[in-house]
């Protein structure tokens, strides 16, 4: 299991109990405590869900199937937890937390439930984007700036493996991922592979200052600064602002950092990643294109 998936999971188990315990202990508590227990156990060791413990979550959720107490929704609440990050099904965990809303309405769970299944239709539609989008022309970035090189557009860049990076100076886990984007980078140094660093004007710079800097209405400005801020992070990719806004509905950018790698025809191969995703899968992704167009391959060190 990817670690941010394993905290996730765990998360939504320690929810759960967390709700249980602010409620007298009853036989729904009792009876589900030793199951969770097992199995957030499991997945601190890195085993798999004993499949006797999913039944037995199967076999409470029908004992108490005439309830509607907080106490008994934390059961459908766990099973829904492990389907949707566990087993890695967010198709069979909807229908579970979508019940949770509906049937125990007014409830603490109910309501943390909601809020999840917001985050799995977001992803169901995501990933269907993606489908569809992957394989399709790229669509063009106009760039009003660039760090380096003379390039105006996205598509000047044909011929080349691009990997495309949105991000922004405020974004946390754009600025932690920097490490990540910075080896990528060196790996394909002198290859046909470019790392394109995508933001747009965002009015203001973080990461320079104690304080943001404040930049709206002056995009030479936040230009200028961003030379700085790339010295002071060592980025040493491609830096652009584009004309279309990061959060890029073309390229079905919601959240950021968000990866997108193009091939040297100007298709879609990838999009949607993690820049911190492990480097080796990057790795495999960018070299597969390499190897289909012919292009050279960097030994891997």
């Amino acid at each position: 299991m990817k670690p941010k998936y394993l905290m996730f999971s765990l998360g939504l188990v320690a929810a759960a109990s967390a709700f249980a315990t602010e409620t007298p202990v009853g036989d729904p508590v009792a009876d589900l405590q030793p199951i969770s227990s097992r199995m957030m156990d499991a997945l601190r060791a890195g085993q798999s869900v004993d499949p006797a413990d999913l039944a037995a979550l199967d076999q409470l959720i029908e004992k108490y199937a005439g309830e509607t107490s907080e106490e008994v929704a934390q059961i459908s609440l766990t099973k829904a937890a492990f389907v949707y990050r566990v087993l890695g099904d967010p198709d069979a965990a909807l229908p579970i937390f979508k019940e949770i809303v509906e049937r125990f309405s007014g409830t603490q769970t109910a309501q943390f439930a909601e809020r999840i299944m917001g985050s799995i239709e977001r992803e169901i539609t995501k990933a269907a984007h993606a489908a569809e989008f992957v394989g399709t022309e790229a669509p063009e970035l106009d760039f009003t700036w660039v760090s380096d090189g003379d390039m105006d557009k996205l598509s000047d860049l044909r011929g080349k493996v691009v990997v495309l990076d949105f991000w922004a100076t405020w974004c946390g886990p754009c600025v932690r991922s920097f490490p990540q984007v910075r080896e990528l980078t060196d790996h394909y140094t002198g290859s046909d592979v470019t790392v394109v660093g995508v933001t747009s004007l965002q009015g203001r710079v973080h990461g320079l200052e104690d304080t943001p800097i404040p930049t709206r209405g002056n995009a030479a400005k936040e230009h200028a600064l961003m030379n700085d801020y790339m010295a002071k992070h060592d980025i040493n990719w491609t830096v652009v602002f584009s004309r279309q806004k990061v959060f890029n509905e073309d390229y079905g950018v919601t959240g950021i950092p968000h990866m997108a790698i193009i091939a040297p025809d100007g298709t879609v191969r990838h999009t949607g990643l993690h820049p911190a995703m492990p480097h080796d899968k990057k790795l495999q992704m960018i070299d597969a294109i390499l190897e289909e167009f012919e292009l050279p391959v960097p030994a891997h060190s």
